[in-house]
């Protein structure tokens, strides 16, 4: 099996080439493509899952998953987006299988971006950045890691701790906290939605 996934920067595709080794071992082979800003992966995603569907109709053993920030987008609407490219291309989705069950595309949207996976796991935050002082998960921006806001509220957690004063490098936050995250306790509740997708394709 081959899953290819979809995402909208680079700051994902950084992200996600220290998980996926971890989510997804020797169990299938995986690919990563970047199509550079949200509005041209959401226009493309038609025509590329068209093109999937045919290598698929071909013999290839293909599944894909679609990542997206929801942003400011509602995410109901920003969800029939994704699904209904997977419709128009007759290829299943986890929320819509075949009358067998069956699906090769999961869609997944992070609530509201990225940076709430990293405050979903305070543990590697401090592995990442070791100036900073015991972080209780119980406490400010890490009790809810998808209450919205992250990207600002982690910049603002860092900077008040002497990290990036000057900016927020989004890339370097990625290679830096994503090699120490744990992908099993991490308390984003869209990282784990995104982990069970995952897991829903190779089982």
């Amino acid at each position: 099996m081959r899953i290819e996934f979809l995402v909208e920067e680079q700051f994902a595709e950084e992200a996600l080439k220290y998980l996926l080794p971890r989510l997804i071992g020797e169990r299938a082979q995986w690919k990563l493509i970047n199509l550079g800003i949200k509005y041209k992966l959401l226009k493309a995603l038609p025509q590329r899952l068209a093109a999937y569907r045919q290598r698929i109709s071909r013999g290839e053993n293909l599944r894909m998953v679609v990542l997206v920030d929801r942003d400011n987008d509602d995410c109901e609407v920003l969800k029939c987006l994704l699904e209904e490219a997977a419709m128009s291309a007759e290829l299943a989705t986890k929320s819509v299988p075949d009358t067998n069950g069956r699906f090769l595309v999961v869609n997944r949207i992070v609530i509201e971006e990225l940076e709430s996976w990293f405050i979903g796991d305070p543990a590697a935050l401090r592995k990442a950045f070791t100036s900073l002082p015991v972080i209780y998960a119980t406490t400010g921006i890490f009790r809810n890691p998808d209450n919205g806001g992250s990207w600002e509220a982690l910049h603002r957690f860092l900077k008040k701790h002497g990290i990036y004063k000057s900016g927020y490098p989004k890339i370097d936050t990625a290679r830096r906290i994503a090699p120490h995250m744990n992908v099993e306790q991490n308390r984003s509740r869209s990282f784990q939605v995104f982990v069970d997708g995952i897991e829903a394709l190779l089982a």
